[in-house]
């Protein structure tokens, strides 16, 4: 049994690995050469083979460490690394070696990890973990992407605020009336309240007038209930889907899906509003977040924090973070002792070694 410290170890840093994350656009990945992204603290390759279907690899051809990003270009339904003209299926399987001819052995011993992907609503999902140790379950979306009679947009967000804090700030529904406290929706929102926790099957819900949820179910997302003006045009209640991709430690992408219970006629019209003035409005709340986020300059700010009783629902989130990131630990450290690792062998390694050097923790 690995001890549970009453602190997130600090590779939760880079995020909560086995999990699916929206990493890409869908429209920002063209064809015919790889790109180069870092999530999750993993520099990676994307690409998008002939029949349309994306992949992400490790950025790293393992024949000689050069990147696939680097000039690497796609053949049908395989990527070529630049350098010496390796070739790799979708899976990761090299296929070919061109400077040893057609008869060689290599191609058999050779491959790269190859992370799930599936593309859904607009964007590119990738599974970013160890699938042998913990299969992908099946990327489940909220049910507001899934009905015809919501509509929605996404905004995606790159801030210079490691993905823990945005979190945070996502279980915190009191920040919204004051750091948003003139914003075109939460202006009226009540300045002080005592806040509950529901338990969900997957999360949990931090209940005020409205409510923020938690939900792990194979992806970490978080639905907002707020609070719409009859200006914003007839038409159901607004929510917002959120999600955090961790980019490194010091810096994360997040999208945030405005959805809204409209159809036929309404919806044609809040399309009509969100283009002519709500966009903007949201875009304002969304920079009032960037800035506090960034202010806070890191993790270290958790070295002074005083919780207060609203701080509920941030609280509870770190626990249950903290608890799925060691309930994966005891899995890989038990891969270790019985001679199994992850594909790579690279994960298991390195807990190891960080384990071995003492490694620094976050304090909840």
């Amino acid at each position: 049994m690995v001890k549970r410290p009453a602190a997130i170890d600090a590779g939760l840093q880079l995020g909560l690995r086995n999990r699916w994350y929206p990493i890409f656009e869908s429209k920002d990945l063209g064809s015919g050469k790889a790109i180069g992204i870092k999530r999750l603290g993993e520099e990676l390759a994307l690409w998008r083979d002939s029949s349309g279907q994306p992949h992400v690899f490790i950025d790293r051809c393992p024949h000689r460490g050069a990147a696939f990003s680097e000039g690497g270009t796609v053949h049908g339904q395989e990527l070529q690394c630049w350098y010496h003209g390796f070739r790799y299926d979708g899976s990761g399987q090299c296929t070919a070696v061109p400077v040893e001819g057609e008869q060689t052995a290599l191609a058999n011993r050779v491959s790269i990890t190859s992370y799930p992907v599936e593309e859904r609503w607009g964007m590119i999902w990738a599974y970013i973990g160890e699938v042998d140790l913990f299969p992908p379950p099946p990327l489940e979306l909220p049910d507001e992407m899934l009905r015809p009679d919501w509509a929605g947009h996404i905004a995606r967000a790159t801030w210079r605020a490691n993905w823990l804090l945005v979190i945070d700030n996502l279980m915190d529904p009191m920040h919204a009336s004051w750091l948003h406290a003139k914003s075109y929706t939460l202006s009226k929102g009540k300045k002080s309240a005592r806040l509950a926790v529901r338990e969900l099957d997957d999360g949990f819900i931090v209940e005020r007038f409205d409510w923020t949820e938690y939900h792990d179910n194979g992806s970490l997302w978080f639905r907002l209930e707020i609070p719409y003006p009859r200006s914003a045009g007839p038409g159901g209640p607004f929510r917002i889907l959120g999600w955090s991709t961790p980019v490194d430690a010091e810096s994360s992408l997040s999208y945030f899906l405005r959805m809204r219970h409209v159809s036929g006629w309404q919806r044609q019209l809040w399309d009509l509003l969100y283009g002519l003035y709500l966009e903007r409005n949201h875009w304002n709340v969304l920079e009032q977040d960037r800035r506090i986020l960034e202010s806070q300059r890191g993790l270290s700010s958790r070295l002074w924090e005083h919780m207060a009783q609203t701080d509920i629902g941030v609280v509870r989130l770190r626990r249950m973070l903290n608890e799925a990131y060691w309930s994966q630990q005891e899995v890989y450290l038990a891969a270790a002792a019985a001679g199994r690792k992850p594909s790579s062998g690279e994960r298991v390694k390195a807990l190891l070694a960080a384990r071995g050097a003492g490694r620094e923790a976050i304090p909840v």
